[in-house]
């Protein structure tokens, strides 16, 4: 019945945070408008600090790029991420500043079986981001207007994965994932004056569909008599592409009202996804991982049309993770620290330009007891850059995850192993 309430309480978080709320007045980076925008690729903090996805990273943490890393979960683990960031977005002409803070997600891993690796996952996660704010001047006739494109929502996804381990070597996990959404565009053109029509378009597009993750992580160092590389693992991840059921319709609101206009009904096309990974833990302390993720957005298409811009989606990441020294009787000993930076050319171009980004980052764990902890990271980035139609987005990013863990399921023996 404790762990019964456990689980009500936890899905109880899962519902508030659903709405994963945005900062609808001050709008976000202008890259947002493409496509779905914002793709999210951060799996936990830990893997953030270190600026990789964690393909072929196990260790005690929740991963929901690749289920099947999480085979080696020593406990039940609650982990709640949040973040708050400042962004500064300049064209060389304009400059804005904007701060906002968010949910990133949150994710239940229950190990039933550590021998076996039998572990289920369960999470309520951000897919993209759409979060942005344009302002226009302009005349007619004289007549002076302001015109402003925004844009809010994206795409979130229930989760729930099993992982097993074949042989002690070889990690699988599959993970059923249903996304929702709604994202929401408007243009409002304002001429402040009574003898002109000022103009609302919005234009309203719902998600819907279901989509599945598969992964793998074999531990190839055990294969080979050698101290240096014994603790190697190779992941691969891969998520099917799947066809978002939509609807999108129009609402056109001028002085004389308001008028609704179904725009279209079929389906937004959102391409597979690849990824590759290695890990080593070099010694009992330094753990060193990176890792690649590919998308062709080329396939792409929104009601049947394909988007020429869209293109070859590419990540890359490279992070070392410092573990606390066993001798160690001092605080800062007992911590886990954490550093890493990325790469990335966007899946869209901009005036026929590709928008790049990359970044480095910091992080931290902090143990609170044998199985809670809390993790700490810090990202500083940039994306694309001045002049040529394109804009400079400089990111400092902070990120928070609260880890709760316990043993629910597991025998006695498994317990002291």
């Amino acid at each position: 019945m404790k762990n019964f309430r456990k689980i009500l309480i936890t899905m109880y978080l899962l519902a508030c945070a659903s709405a994963f709320p945005q900062n609808q007045n001050e709008g976000g980076s202008p890259y947002t408008i493409f496509g779905i925008g914002d793709l999210n690729y951060s799996t936990s903090t830990r893997t953030y600090s270190m600026g990789i996805a964690g393909t072929a990273l196990f260790g005690n943490y929740v991963n929901n790029l690749n289920p099947a890393t999480v085979t080696k979960l020593n406990s039940t683990l609650i982990a709640t991420n949040f973040y708050y960031g400042f962004l500064k977005s300049s064209n060389g002409i304009v400059e804005n500043k904007i701060s906002n803070g968010n949910i990133l997600g949150v994710n239940i891993g229950i190990p039933f079986d550590q021998i076996r690796g039998w572990v289920m996952t369960i999470g309520f996660n951000p897919v993209s981001l759409v979060n942005y704010k344009v302002n226009l001047s302009g005349k007619v006739d004289e007549q002076s207007y302001t015109q402003t494109y925004s844009g809010e929502g994206g795409l979130s996804r229930i989760n729930l994965g099993m992982t097993y381990n074949i042989f002690r070597k070889i990690s699988i996990g599959l993970e059923y994932n249903y996304a929702f959404g709604e994202i929401k565009n408007q243009n409002f053109v304002n001429f402040n004056n009574s003898n002109y029509i000022n103009t609302l378009i919005k234009k309203e597009t719902d998600f819907q569909k279901s989509f599945v993750k598969g992964g793998v992580v074999f531990e190839i160092g055990r294969l080979f008599n050698s101290f240096t590389i014994r603790n190697l693992s190779l992941g691969f991840a891969y998520q099917s592409g799947f066809n978002l059921d939509a609807t999108r319709d129009g609402i056109y609101t001028t002085n004389a009202g308001t008028d609704t206009v179904r725009l279209n009904n079929g389906t937004v096309d959102i391409p597979s996804m690849y990824s590759i990974g290695i890990s080593n833990l070099f010694g009992s302390r330094y753990l060193v991982s990176g890792d690649v993720i590919l998308q062709d957005w080329s396939k792409f298409r929104e009601f049947g049309s394909a988007v020429q811009e869209y293109q070859n989606s590419f990540r890359a990441g490279l992070g070392l993770e410092i573990l606390p020294d066993p001798a160690s009787t001092s605080f800062w000993g007992s911590m886990t620290y954490r550093i890493g930076g990325f790469y990335d050319k966007a899946y869209y171009k901009v005036s026929g330009q590709d928008v790049n980004s990359y970044g480095g980052r910091v992080g931290v764990n902090i143990p609170l007891s044998q199985y809670n902890s809390i993790d700490f990271g810090i990202n500083y980035s940039i994306r694309g850059k001045e002049g040529n139609g394109l804009i400079k987005d400089e990111y400092l990013n902070f990120t928070a995850s609260v880890n709760f863990g316990e043993l629910w399921f597991l025998r006695p023996r498994e317990e002291d192993q």
